[in-house]
């Protein structure tokens, strides 16, 4: 925290100059957006969603967008027509657009964001780095399967290479993981075999590109903190946890893993997920993925696809089930599917085959709130003989978010305004940003923030003194790596209202301003007022002691 004095007027001028600065970069960001929308996409939509928003439920939707590769199909002819990755609102209106190739698997290449302005994509010839504000793209010439997942502090990608092994004329399917540079030179492979028995076949004979497909890795992600490499194999119903630095096994968790299992319900069993996809860090202790419940060993019949959310004790070696979602075969994914947490708790879930058991829909996204209740959907339909099919799906936002304000008071010197912020989307990396907080106009404190991993928030309080009779009001604005403010007016606004009447002294009202005055140093910013009446409190008081 840097504190900083406003009495000397040049100060005052210098900030005041910097914010108005941020604007203009911010208006002239959004502007560039706006124009390159309108060139890029087209205006003709080939199909129709069905949205469902429930609003009687207290929990409200996640506002935001959803980032997607769409594949169009011709299911009677088994031929893929399009695939487009696209960014559309809660409505399904189409924000950016882009046709990419159709060579290959939609699963080796899911999009997802690199930075504020960048997005990550992947086909079956390489890596496409896509600057949404500068419309320039890079290509990173390494064909490998399902993900590029990036290591920011060497700057290199890994990825998953199938290959095939022999012994006693059978073939088995099993995988590397690799690591390369930007040039397209390895510089770190681990072979999945060191571990992994010839023998771990899963008991329905899973085949694919050999006789007997083994691994079927469809997941990889770094945690840069530990330095360690997570892979979800699919057919052994297990994911792993390796050491980057050493090659060596961690621990498995799953069917082959060394963890004793708990279903929600507490209850051993021999596996929490059946050849699942889409694992995902929710912090050091939490993971999330999706549970495509395909050759279930317990009940082959079952097909009711869920989202998983699991709880591990490295030190006892325990994992339970904490928190899961199914709703039935309508649901149902034989292959492809994503889960998320989204900040504030709720989740969503990307059911992405081209089709469901007992339903005339294609690819569907839902979101749930803690209790599992759906509080939006998108459904993509089937329309003849066409239909949508998705791998993944990612909810995010152009800006940082900003939480409403709570006021904790505590005393005259220790009363505080508290907000949660987060970072555009769930990163696997930290972002620094800069936040600055205004009072009565004037900027009383700035500073640097690191937006924390996978989406967890960070809290920013600002401490005020109560004891002054006077009205107030304080903002909060906090910009990512790239400038891009939380108050973006084109955007979904970091926005939201309270009133609070503390029973003493004052009412506590934090809402919106949208005065010319504060846009045109901070834009939209959230707002604090502190009201106190001498004179209403010597009239209640008086009939309290009539009442007393």
């Amino acid at each position: 925290m840097k504190p900083i004095s406003f009495k000397d007027k040049t100060v005052r001028i210098v900030f005041s100059s910097i914010f108005i600065f941020l604007l203009m970069l911010n208006c002239i960001s959004l502007s560039q957006r706006i124009n390159y929308k309108e060139s890029e996409w087209s205006s003709v939509k080939y199909f129709k969603l069905d949205n469902y928003v429930d609003e009687s439920l207290d929990n409200k939707v996640f506002e935001g967008y959803n980032l997607y590769i769409l594949e169009r199909k011709d299911h009677h002819l088994n031929e893929i027509i399009n695939r487009t990755l696209m960014i559309t609102d809660l409505d399904g209106n189409i924000y950016f657009q882009r046709d990419i190739s159709i060579e290959g698997s939609l699963s080796h290449g899911a999009a997802r964001f690199y930075n504020s302005t960048t997005l990550i994509y992947g086909d079956d010839y390489g890596a496409h780095l896509w600057n949404l504000e500068t419309n320039v793209t890079q290509f990173v010439a390494v064909s490998i399967h399902h993900d590029y997942e990036v290591n920011y502090a060497n700057n290199t990608y890994f990825g998953l290479s199938s290959y095939q092994h022999i012994k006693d004329d059978i073939e088995y399917g099993f995988d590397y993981i690799k690591e390369f540079a930007m040039n397209g030179t390895e510089v770190w492979s681990k072979n999945l075999r060191d571990f992994i028995n010839l023998s771990s076949w899963c008991p329905f004979e899973d085949g694919s590109y050999y006789n007997r497909d083994i691994t079927h890795s469809n997941t990889l992600f770094y945690d840069e903190e530990e330095d360690v490499i997570f892979v979800n194999c699919k057919n052994l119903n297990t994911f792993y946890k390796i050491d980057h630095k050493t090659g060596d096994l961690i621990w498995g968790l799953g069917e082959y893993g060394n963890f004793t299992l708990f279903d929600k319900y507490g209850n051993e069993v021999t596996s929490l997920f059946y050849h699942a996809h889409s694992l995902e860090m929710v912090d050091n202790k939490t993971f999330i993925i999706f549970d495509n419940d395909y050759h279930n060993q317990t009940d082959a019949t079952n097909l009711s696809s869920r989202i998983v959310e699991i709880t591990v004790d490295e030190s006892m070696m325990y994992a339970n089930t904490t928190w899961e979602w199914t709703r039935g075969q309508e649901y149902f994914c034989l292959y492809w599917g994503d889960a998320d947490r989204l900040p504030e708790g709720n989740r969503l879930g990307t059911f992405g085959t081209h089709g469901h058991p007992d339903t005339d829909l294609s690819a569907r996204i839902v979101e749930l709130n803690e209790e599992g209740e759906i509080i939006w959907e998108m459904s993509f339909p089937r329309v003849s003989s066409e239909t949508f099919g998705m791998y993944r799906s990612e909810r995010f936002r152009f800006a940082p978010i900003v939480s409403i304000p709570i006021f904790v008071e505590l005393g005259p010197n220790d009363s505080y305004v508290e907000w949660d912020i987060w970072y555009n989307f769930r990163s696997r990396t930290e972002f620094i940003g800069n936040y600055y907080i205004t009072l009565d106009g004037e900027t009383v404190e700035y500073d640097t923030l690191t937006f924390p991993r996978f989406w967890q928030p960070i809290k920013i309080k600002y401490f005020i003194d109560i004891s002054e009779l006077e009205l107030h009001e304080i903002a909060l604005v906090v910009s990512d790596e790239a400038g891009h403010l939380s108050n973006e007016t084109d955007l979904y606004s970091s926005s939201g209202s309270l009133y609070l009447k503390p029973l003493n002294k004052r009412s506590l009202i934090i809402g919106l301003s949208v005065s010319a005055a504060a846009i045109s140093t901070i834009g939209i910013g959230v707002l604090v007022w502190f009201r106190y009446s001498s004179k209403l409190k010597k009239w209640i008081s008086k009939i309290l002691k009539k009442v007393l």
